[in-house]
């Protein structure tokens, strides 16, 4: 395995995190507190999801929660629409703007995720696509990123084989290609992306099955 891939991609995260860390938890806090007023609850601030990472591992990533918990006794089934009525007015804020996704440093830190890499699946998103787009676990043969080349260039992913087949082929031309020049230019191509708000809405979340 190259020196990069061994060191140098954890040595780059840290490197980094220096320096994002103390600016990350300045926009941290203020979503941290409205969270807390939101939810009543500072045990609501944030939402763990297990995730699939390296060489088909399990971990929990962290999230600032978004939505609000289903109606106690409720017998309707689950649909796109239930969770977008339950999403906050100022969760799709956080989605738009990618800021839900601002804990998922500590799991940077942790060492689970590196910041760049394919992004890690829910567990059952992740049977579903290996079972129905052929090679998709080749995937999780390097570590999961904050960000990745299959984000800034597809977008959210629509759960379709051919969407995830597309998915696989970007995530398979970053494994191939990992160098930290690569690396640096997905980040540098991260920033304008979240900028431009292009992350979670609800039109794209209804198109998903």
């Amino acid at each position: 395995m190259p020196f990069y891939e061994r060191v140098g991609k954890r040595l780059l995260d840290l490197l980094l995190l220096s320096g994002i860390v103390p600016v990350a938890v300045i926009f941290a806090l203020p979503v941290a507190l409205w969270n807390a007023c939101e939810f009543r609850s500072l045990r609501q601030i944030l939402f763990l999801q297990e995730r699939v990472g390296l060489r088909g591992r399990t971990f929990w990533i962290y999230k600032f929660r978004t939505m609000r918990e289903p109606t106690r006794g409720g017998s309707e089934p689950w649909t796109i629409e239930s969770d977008v009525l339950r999403t906050t007015r100022f969760g799709r804020f956080l989605r738009n703007t990618h800021l839900d996704e601002l804990p998922q440093l500590v799991n940077v830190l942790k060492g689970d995720m590196h910041l760049v890499g394919p992004r890690p699946e829910m567990v059952e998103v992740h049977r579903w696509a290996c079972k129905n787009v052929a090679g998709f676990a080749r995937r999780v043969s390097t570590p999961p990123g904050l960000t990745g080349l299959a984000q800034i260039t597809q977008g959210y992913t629509v759960r379709e084989a051919d969407s995830y087949a597309a998915k696989l082929t970007i995530d398979l031309e970053y494994i191939r290609g990992t160098s930290l020049r690569q690396d640096l230019c997905v980040l540098l191509r991260t920033i304008p992306w979240v900028l431009q708000g292009r992350g979670w809405s609800w039109q794209s979340s209804s198109r998903r099955s």
